[in-house]
């Protein structure tokens, strides 16, 4: 854990820092949806600040029932400290308050790092995927949460 971590909502100001932290930590942070790179709205997204510093973030997509995480990256001096974790729980949380019931997030299979991750912290690893590219969920509400049985 780091000292003086917190994980907040974005805000517009914040956008330079994360358009240089995107840039620093390259494109795989970022989901490629068929040809085209998702970008980043910080409407939806959430970012970890040290001091005054933005060094992380995770950024999503969502409906009313499902949301899909299009972004994750965390400075490289932060890695190794919790902070891609605490970044996904605080996303977690901000979703189930929302209402959304499963999250997913793709994975480049190249990536073992990411997929170990995402299964570390509960994600399971869904049959369909694409040749290149693994999907995971993780189940916001099951049964033992919800009084009407949506597993």
């Amino acid at each position: 854990m780091l000292p003086n971590l917190t994980v907040r909502p974005a805000q517009f100001s914040d956008r330079n820092a994360l358009n240089e932290l995107v840039k620093n930590i390259g494109p795989q942070c970022v989901v490629q949806f068929s040809d085209r790179r998702t970008s980043i709205d910080v409407e939806q997204t959430l970012v970890a600040v040290q001091g005054d510093c933005v060094i992380g973030f995770v950024a999503w997509l969502q409906d009313e029932m499902q949301a899909v995480i299009v972004g994750l990256g965390v400075r490289d001096t932060h890695r190794r400290f919790g902070v891609a974790t605490q970044l996904v729980n605080a996303l977690i949380e901000h979703l189930r308050e929302a209402g959304v019931r499963l999250l997913e997030v793709i994975v480049s299979r190249d990536r073992a790092g990411a997929m170990t991750f995402f299964k570390s912290i509960g994600f399971r690893r869904l049959g369909r995927s694409a040749a290149d590219r693994v999907t995971f969920e993780y189940r916001l509400w099951g049964r033992r949460n919800r009084a009407d049985g949506f597993a």
